[in-house]
């Protein structure tokens, strides 16, 4: 069997709360290769990690009750955002934690054998404050685009930037993104084919056809992996990263 490496959806939502330093420091504790990660502005402009538009699903009144109206994290200031807990949601055990900042993160990762993948979030137009937490750090980042305009802004500051591709995966897209990074820095993610990811087109689905193709021009990465079978179902694909 080919040798592949993990990847951690959200830090490390399975047994954790998602995109929370606990999360993230029990990643680091089981040796994944890789963090994925969702960075996004509060209203102050404080990069935070969290993955949905609102904060309801996972975040709680201090009292452990659920918020009642909907609450968009970019209406938020970052103190704002620090009334409500991000780890009770899921068990008394993980009261108390806290939607974390991306420098958070960073710095717990610097020095460390992880790859932080940064999911696309943030606009291309509002990159540079994004860019500027990365360089301040030694720590090893994976960009995700979906297509060359995103790549370009990036390579532009960071020109050996890793970077994961989930856009079209057709044989001149792939031609036009391996122009621009070399294929040891491109993981191009495909994602196995199942009902909660129904609406994917047929170029973002694992097929024998698909991974083969990818696999000429870059590494390969399945993602929508939830269970044994799931991995059971992927590994026949011979993928190098996993994302559970």
């Amino acid at each position: 069997m080919r040798n592949f490496l993990y990847r951690a959806h959200r830090g490390g939502a399975y047994y954790t709360p998602e995109n929370t330093m606990i999360a993230f420091k029990e990643s680091l504790k089981q040796g994944f290769a890789y963090i994925e990660t969702d960075p996004c502005y509060t209203k102050d402009g404080v990069i935070v990690l969290h993955h949905d538009m609102t904060i309801n699903r996972t975040c709680r009144n201090k009292d452990g009750s659920e918020i009642e109206q909907p609450l968009r994290l970019k209406d938020l200031t970052y103190a704002q955002l620090m009334e409500y807990d991000a780890g009770i949601y899921k068990g008394e055990e993980f009261k108390g934690a806290k939607i974390p900042r991306l420098e958070e993160l960073l710095a717990l990762a610097e020095g460390k054998d992880v790859v932080i993948a940064l999911d696309k979030k943030i606009s291309t137009d509002n990159m540079e404050p994004l860019f500027d937490l990365v360089e301040k750090y030694h720590t090893k980042v994976c960009f995700s685009c979906e297509d060359t305009r995103r790549i370009r802004e990036i390579l532009a500051r960071f020109p050996e930037a890793m970077i994961d591709y989930d856009g079209n995966t057709g044989e001149e897209e792939l031609k036009e993104i391996t122009d621009l990074v070399k294929p040891e820095n491109l993981l191009v993610w495909l994602y196995m084919d199942k009902p909660n990811f129904a609406w994917l087109t047929d170029r973002h689905k694992a097929s024998k056809k698909n991974c083969e193709r990818v696999k000429r021009y870059a590494r390969l990465g399945l993602a929508n992996i939830n269970n044994p079978y799931d991995m059971m179902e992927a590994l026949v694909f011979e993928p190098d990263v996993v994302e559970v």
